[in-house]
């Protein structure tokens, strides 16, 4: 019988025990090392040119400061917004003034105050206005619409008064005095809201550290409720964070916490209910930040952490059902890590991570080199396992809407890993391209192929061929798709947890 050879070319993954160092993203650059003692990283387009700057706060030497980005990864000098505060700590930046651009506000603790400064455009910044000198030892800041007026308000947590309080903005740029939340946040160390009920309006989740406690306040409607305890198991809570973590469209809870070197989250069921803590890891030596991104182009969010003693960011694969990967280390020379962030910085459309470290006065950043997967259409992309059962041949016909869409997904229910020995069988080889039909119903077991002469270039790809029913209309026509590996790593079991590889390309010859 005749058959067209598929060519397949990708980049070898393997999937460790334990922390290691990740393939995905590149060697840490610099963007300051003269942010003294940095304790805070953001970034957001602040010229109005497209793509995103990186602001920095720093403790030691009190500055404000941004970093242009010249396109491409790289970043102009230093600039400073102010040294007019004492001992900043964290910083956001949002629109405040209704203009469109993104003005800055900034949370300091020696001097108790909530600042913002007024974006003029062009990357120039109006002087110092405060909102607040109440915040005794402000530690956290953030900005969202808590009323429901359609302005970005502002929030705050303060150390040694245990206050997480909130600022009206009435417009304009003016601010209204403090509004408490609460005082009962023992050594509160951050704040963020969203919306955590589904009724609508931002809600207040904070991280407070004396009590190990991450809560919620529900928003009422320009007032909140009582404080609701997500857990008091967090030891040393310094930083809280919340999205979809388990793709059931609700906001679920992250957190830091720096006595139990942890990072963990916890599943929102509904309602403001929270299910109990689940552990990503106890790697992460004094955990002081956590944020979440979709980091490998797969549609979910993973999670990221900065680690003050073992000097390391690193990130958390999401493998779905609420599952996390092992850590994988990003860098181990961000020394006394404070701050971890992730957006897009160059022209690859995956977010980029930014640090900042506090021992060594640097902001730095770590462009992504994950390469998300073709965007498939519904039924062209089908379920690996649909209509079978692992370690059985398989019988699918795949015909795709689209046709400038094509998939290409393999598994290997033997090894886990990559690269596969001569001889491996593929189980279950799936294919849908253009608008064309290919049936594989084979009773000869058409899935189960060994692979032909695998081969490794220079750069460490590696390609096997692939034999699969003829198709002349699909010679000489070169798909882009994703390949898959199916982890049979101990102790999770080989039903449908999967790795996933780099963009690879297929062509048929």
């Amino acid at each position: 019988m005749n058959r067209t050879a598929v060519i397949v070319v990708l980049t070898c993954l393997c999937c460790p025990a334990g922390p290691a160092q990740s393939t995905g993203f590149g060697p840490q650059q610099t963007i300051t090392t003269s942010a003294g003692n940095a304790f805070s990283v953001y970034a957001i387009d602040l010229d109005g040119d497209g793509d995103a700057d990186v602001i920095s706060a720093s403790h030691a030497d009190d500055k404000l400061a941004w970093y242009e980005n010249l396109g491409a990864g790289v970043f102009g000098p230093q600039q400073v917004i102010t040294s007019n505060v004492d001992g900043p700590r964290r910083v956001y930046a949002t629109d405040l003034d209704g203009d469109g651009d993104a003005d800055i506000v900034l949370a300091s603790d020696l001097d108790d105050q909530i600042t913002w400064y007024e974006n003029l455009g062009a990357g120039s910044f109006a002087s110092q206005q405060v909102i607040s000198s109440s915040a005794d030892y402000a530690v956290g800041v953030f900005a969202s619409d808590l009323d429901g007026d359609g302005d970005s308000d502002v929030l705050s947590a303060s150390h040694l008064d245990d206050r997480v309080a909130w600022y009206e903005n009435l417009g304009g740029g003016v601010f209204g005095l403090q509004q408490t939340i609460t005082t009962g946040a023992d050594g509160a160390e951050h704040v963020y809201a969203t919306d955590l009920d589904g009724d609508g309006d931002n809600d207040v989740l904070s991280a407070s550290k004396w009590d190990d406690k991450i809560a919620w306040y529900e928003n009422l409607g320009g007032s909140f409720g009582p404080e609701q305890v997500i857990t008091v198991s967090a030891i040393g809570a310094r930083c809280v964070f919340a999205t979809d973590l388990d793709g059931d469209g609700d906001a679920d809870v992250l957190s830091a916490s720096i006595f139990d070197n942890k990072i963990a989250w916890y599943e929102n069921q509904g309602g403001g209910g929270f299910g109990l803590q689940q552990v990503i890891t106890t790697s992460a030596a004094n955990a002081v930040s956590v944020h979440a991104a979709d980091l490998d182009g797969d549609g979910d969010a993973d999670v990221l952490s900065a680690s003050f003693v073992d000097n390391k960011i690193a990130w958390y694969e999401n493998n779905g059902g609420g599952l996390f990967g092992p850590q994988q280390i990003v860098s181990e020379n961000a020394s006394g890590a404070e701050s971890v962030y992730a957006i897009n910085l160059d022209v690859n459309p995956t977010p980029d991570v930014l640090s900042a470290s506090f021992l060594d006065d640097k902001i730095a950043w770590y462009e992504n080199l994950h390469v998300p997967p073709p965007s498939c259409p519904t039924g062209v992309c089908l379920d690996l396992l649909a209509g079978g059962t692992l370690g059985s041949p398989l019988a699918l016909i795949f015909q795709s809407s689209s046709p400038n869409s094509a998939c290409f997904v393999f598994a290997d229910t033997q090894t886990g890993a990559l690269p596969l020995p001569v001889g491996t069988t593929v189980t279950y080889t799936q294919i849908a391209f253009s608008s064309d039909v290919i049936p594989f119903a084979d009773p000869t077991n058409t899935f189960g192929q060994s692979l032909t002469n695998p081969t490794t270039d220079a750069n460490g790809n590696w390609s096997v061929v692939l034999n699969v029913p003829n198709d002349p209309s699909l010679q000489g026509m070169t798909f882009y798709g994703e390949g898959y590996v199916l982890d049979v790593f101990p102790p999770l079991p080989p039903n449908g947890l999967f790795w996933q590889s780099n963009l690879l390309t297929v062509t048929i010859q």
